[in-house]
């Protein structure tokens, strides 16, 4: 196994700054169980496609939930990419991942990027998840991040990513509770960003993609660790490319 952490530009960006305050105060993004968590989103990618040699792109890995569960899977020849803003959260998600021991057969790299420019090549990734991420991020900017990773992504590659639709009851509470912040406390910590299917579809095809499944947050569709059918409680967007 090969772990990596790769630096990029130093460039002031607000959500970097947002993320690493949040970071270095011991926080993480989301809430419910942590490892149940990073299990499940395992197991949505399993079931679009993730095999042992599919390389991974985890955009927004945080300090590693996913990448516990996925590196080990990955060990038949698979590789795996964890990028965030938080050079905090990296530098964990790295000790985590190390923490597992040796794991032949898998490549394991963390980036800290802040900008939708991806140092990869093109069409070289066969997932790509993006769970917690667009939830906090403004829709023009997931625009912009779905464009790039669209270059990077196979032609017959896939994406999963997690959003807060306001046909969930979560969602309208989280608007309610957001809309009752004037713009500036909005942003003081991690916000939470809902939308509407209408919007995620319209603007994932404007960055090229297609929405193939999209799973209801608030209904069963997840194969839990014992076998049994959960709800994510975040909804799912499947998306191909177009």
């Amino acid at each position: 196994m090969l772990g990596r952490l790769l630096g990029r530009s130093r460039r002031t960006h607000p959500y970097t700054e947002l993320y690493e305050r949040h970071a270095r105060q011991g926080g993480n993004v989301g809430i419910g169980d942590y490892d149940l968590i990073g299990r499940l989103e395992l197991a949505v990618l399993r079931s679009v496609g993730l095999t042992p040699a599919s390389t991974l792109l985890d955009f927004g890995c945080g300090d590693g939930r996913l990448a516990i569960h996925a590196v080990p899977f990955l060990a038949g020849g698979g590789n795996y990419i964890g990028i965030d803003v938080s050079t905090t959260f990296l530098a964990a998600a790295t000790r985590r991942v190390a923490d597992l021991g040796d794991l032949d057969g898998v490549s394991v790299t963390f980036r800290q990027q802040s900008t939708p420019d991806f140092e990869l090549a093109p069409a070289s990734i066969d997932v790509v998840c993006a769970f917690s991420v667009f939830t906090h991020m403004e829709h023009e900017d997931m625009y912009r991040y779905l464009g790039a990773m669209r270059h990077v992504v196979k032609d017959d590659g896939v994406m999963v990513m997690s959003v807060l639709p306001l046909d969930l009851a979560v969602a309208r509470e989280i608007f309610l509770q957001q809309a009752a912040l004037d713009p500036q406390s909005r942003w003081q910590t991690p916000r939470n960003v809902t939308t509407t299917r209408e919007m995620v579809e319209t603007i994932a095809g404007l960055a090229g993609w297609s929405l193939e499944q999209w799973l209801r947050g608030d209904e069963p569709h997840v194969i839990g660790p014992t076998g049994q059918l959960r709800h994510f409680g975040q909804t799912l967007a499947v998306l191909r490319p177009v």
